[in-house]
């Protein structure tokens, strides 16, 4: 018996095998295939020596609505936003970002008496430290640029108002290190709020 495709037939048949070929790959170790990597910000580590009674209060902590989802956000250029579907947050960003100044403050004051905003009543913080994020974004395999506003108080008094702007390396031209750079700006910002406590 002889079996003749017509033009139509034959591309019919390709079409179902390349669509089984595409379909049978999704669960593969493919960037190109669907697959989500999520991240996570990193911190100082805890500190060994946890002995201070500073009772510290971070926030409120403020940040842009821009940044304020699950996509990490990055700049193709100056005026070119990128929100990136394969690389997101493990959790809510903002979340993310007070959880990193938390620990970093807990290190660098060397006390766990740490609490964040809204805290409970009974908590009353030898100082306040209130941050406005304007701006943290950067280019992948450039650097980073974290712009915040920051208030100091003590016993409810503010103390100190400043203005930072901080631009630090990215290492890598992948995600990984871009997140990493996000990670050493705050602690950088940390530093500079944590040397006027004392």
């Amino acid at each position: 018996m002889r079996i003749i495709y017509s033009g139509t037939s034959f591309t019919l048949i390709f079409l179902m095998f390349f669509m089984l070929n595409a379909c049978s790959g999704i669960g593969e170790n493919n960037d190109n295939l669907g697959k989500i990597h999520f991240y996570s910000l990193n911190a100082l580590p805890a500190s060994n020596s946890n002995q201070s009674r500073l009772k510290i209060g971070v926030g409120p902590v403020e940040i842009p609505r821009l940044l304020n989802r699950p996509q990490i956000v990055s700049r193709k250029n100056e005026t070119e936003i990128q929100m990136s579907e394969s690389h997101q947050w493990g959790g809510s960003f903002k979340e993310e970002l007070i959880q990193s100044l938390t620990d970093n403050f807990s290190a660098l004051l060397e006390t766990d008496n740490i609490e964040q905003y809204p805290w409970k009543f009974s908590f009353k913080p030898d100082y306040q430290i209130r941050i406005n994020i304007e701006r943290l974004d950067g280019q992948k395999g450039k650097s980073v640029y974290l712009k915040a506003r920051w208030r100091l108080l003590k016993k409810n008094k503010e103390i100190l108002v400043k203005h930072t702007n901080i631009n630090t390396p990215v290492s890598g031209n992948n995600y990984a290190a871009y997140v990493k750079a996000l990670g050493n700006a705050l602690v950088i910002l940390s530093k500079q709020i944590a040397k006027h406590i004392q």
